[in-house]
């Protein structure tokens, strides 16, 4: 088994480039990935899951038939994202641990590519978070994206990161380094899907992808 994480550690510059301002009051909030987070699935109205592209005969995500659920959570002991020294994830969700990295925690997550990573499967996954909408209107999404731990094998490169609120693309980034602020807007109703999606680029690896949402 390769141990993709078990080599030096690179320092390289943060490239942030600031789009909005911070959050929004916390009157206006309805939202929150990292505060929310938790091990069980619809808790806030948020749920866990993936995206198995490799699988998927258009290659093209749908939001209504390709998320599928995560089944596990806890500490992936054979992966070790989740007690890792050069980064802290605390539980997680994940597929299968030893045969994928394909994983979700409180601040970020981990897609999972297909290219040689020894005894591991080879696919391309997304990880996904949702958000079932609890009110109707514009609502704004603001928060983090980008790389947390700038080193490995298959580090270098880049990752991706869309946001989907009712089957309409809001963000699609392909970051390199510690990424950017985000911030965008949508038209929801109660019970639309906003899905945030960390997929493979040319690299895998650690990331953050936040999310406050709030009524303007």
């Amino acid at each position: 088994m390769i141990d993709v994480y078990g080599r030096g550690f690179l320092a390289i510059a943060a490239t942030v480039f600031a789009l909005a301002s911070a959050g929004p009051a916390l009157a206006d909030s309805v939202a929150d990935s990292v505060k929310e987070f938790s091990g069980e699935q619809g808790l806030n109205g948020w749920t866990y899951g993936y995206w198995d592209e490799s699988d998927d005969a258009d290659g093209k995500y749908d939001q209504a038939t390709d998320f599928e659920l995560f089944e596990r959570f806890g500490d992936d002991s054979i992966n070790g994202l989740s007690s890792h020294s050069e980064f802290t994830t605390g539980e997680l969700w994940y597929l299968d641990d030893g045969r994928y990295y394909t994983s979700l925690w409180a601040e970020g997550g981990h897609a999972h590519g297909d290219m040689n990573l020894g005894s591991y499967a080879r696919a391309d996954h997304w990880v996904i978070r949702r958000w079932s909408s609890t009110v109707d209107g514009p609502i704004e999404i603001s928060g983090q994206a980008g790389k947390v731990m700038p080193w490995g094998q298959y580090w270098s490169g880049s990752t991706r990161f869309m946001i989907l609120a009712g089957g309409v693309t809001v963000y699609d980034a392909e970051l390199e380094g510690a990424g950017e602020a985000y911030a965008v807007s949508a038209t929801v109703e109660v019970g639309t899907a906003i899905d945030f999606l960390i997929g493979p680029g040319s690299a895998i690896g650690v990331v953050r992808f936040t999310a406050a949402l709030s009524e303007p």
